[in-house]
């Protein structure tokens, strides 16, 4: 697999991850005690991963 495409699988991956996190905090949002710890996590992790995202983005880019 070249690097690109495997760049690319990757940075999908993170995307997907961010996803469903998202839609987790929705749920919990509807309840009606939402956890705000648990949702906090998420915001968290999903910060993390638009991060990784953009650092591969970067790597992407030098390929070119």
């Amino acid at each position: 697999m070249g690097r690109n495409k495997d760049l690319r699988k990757k940075i999908a991956g993170h995307q997907r991850v961010i996803e469903l996190h998202e839609e987790k905090i929705r749920q919990q949002r509807t309840k009606d005690h939402p956890d705000e710890d648990l949702i906090a996590g998420w915001y968290d992790e999903i910060v993390w991963h638009k991060k990784a995202i953009e650092h591969l983005n970067r790597r992407l880019k030098r390929e070119w």
